[in-house]
């Protein structure tokens, strides 16, 4: 069944005009806030849209809602909005039995714009870079981007399948493993579960602006490489398993760049009187992707350790979140923060000192407690 079960209001208009009930607006202002960045483009693409059979098209968007049971843990579809040339959905997350904080909302939703829905993509990336909105890849075609509002701190997904656009948006309070989820969900349901490309919260996290993700930055040394290590690297794992893992290092400046649980990290960092270039940011991984596992590490000298901690442990993995469990855990001697997301996905360890954070990802029990034997 993908129909919510509470009651769907419909609007479907003879003009081919793509408004949306007003009561949606209120609810969602970041499809507002979307229509008025890109008005240039939709007018445009609107009266190009007029000239061509879009019967189809439509009804593949009001029916693309995501399939329940693709949905996070304890997530629920709420009330779908149908316009002429596409439908949103409100999805609601877990109630907080308490009310101590609000029920958690992601808004999703499909458009058709026909054979026009590539020019439409590009002329909404021109608009939102015009409107001051920070742009970045999910996918390396285009088709597949954010946009990072800096008046709203608010961040829209928006990617492509044929002649449908696809926008999810949390009304921010969603964890980024939950967006992540729904967001996959949604491409699903548009008929390619990989179009939103995969920006989350393992490798993207320390990009280096390099091509390759896995790609060494110039200063530090993993397998292979004949650069100085750096002292975050030195304290990272070097094989799990008998796999030799690749480390890189970079700057914050250029490392907490690919994701939007990696801006929530630098914009905290900030925020507390950090520089970003004094950032390092470390990763170890298994380039043959045959490990459950991924390490990394953040260390900001001179910055006072408990705040990188607690920014590592609220900003980047989201651990103050609903339904996040933490948990002090021992393993191979040393005590270490397991953060638990309820999402049956990898859990997050983290080990922290006087001098860095380390973060190990997996769901390997066995790798996790090889990693912390291992990190300094």
């Amino acid at each position: 069944m993908t129909r919510p079960t509470v009651p769907v209001t419909y609007q479907v208009d003879d003009e081919d005009d793509g408004s949306t009930p007003s009561r949606l607006l209120l609810a969602s202002p970041w499809i507002a806030l979307l229509a008025l960045v890109a008005g240039a483009a939709g007018l445009f693409l609107g009266v190009v849209n007029r000239g061509s059979d879009l019967s189809g098209c439509r009804s593949a968007a009001w029916a693309a809602i995501p399939d329940k049971n693709d949905l996070p843990d304890n997530w629920t579809l709420g009330s779908t909005d149908l316009n002429a040339n596409g439908m949103t959905v409100s999805i609601l997350g877990p109630v907080n039995p308490d009310g101590s904080t609000n029920q958690p909302v992601v808004y999703a939703s499909v458009t058709c714009y026909g054979d026009v829905a590539g020019t439409a993509m590009q002329q909404n990336r021109e608009a939102a870079k015009a409107a001051g909105s920070t742009v970045i890849d999910r996918a390396s075609a285009g088709d597949a981007y954010d946009v990072e509002n800096p008046s709203t701190g608010s961040t829209t997904t928006l990617f492509r399948v044929g002649e449908l656009i696809g926008q999810v948006a949390g009304a921010g309070s969603a964890d980024d493993p939950d967006l992540a989820t729904i967001t996959s969900a949604l491409a699903a349901a548009m008929g390619d579960g990989t179009a939103a490309g995969n920006v989350g919260l393992l490798p993207s996290h320390v990009a280096t602006g390099s091509e390759e993700p896995g790609a060494s930055n110039a200063g530090s040394e993993g397998p292979g490489s004949s650069g100085p290590v750096s002292v975050l690297e030195a304290a990272m794992p070097t094989s799990i398993q008998g796999t030799p893992l690749t480390a890189d290092t970079a700057t914050g400046d250029q490392g907490l760049l690919g994701d939007p649980a990696s801006r929530a990290l630098a914009a905290r960092l900030v925020s507390l009187g950090a520089n970003l270039d004094d950032l390092e940011v470390s990763r170890a991984l298994d380039d043959t992707n045959t490990l459950d596992i991924a390490v990394y590490g953040f260390r900001l000298p001179g910055f006072d350790p408990a705040k990188l901690k607690a920014a590592v442990l609220e900003a980047w993995l989201g651990a103050n979140g609903t339904g996040v469990k933490q948990t002090t855990v021992t393993l191979a001697g040393k005590r270490l923060i397991k953060i638990d997301a309820g999402t049956q996905g990898p859990l997050d360890y983290v080990y922290a000192t006087s001098d860095h954070v380390i973060v190990i990802d997996t769901a390997d029990p066995a790798a996790a407690e090889e990693a912390a034997g291992q990190i300094k």
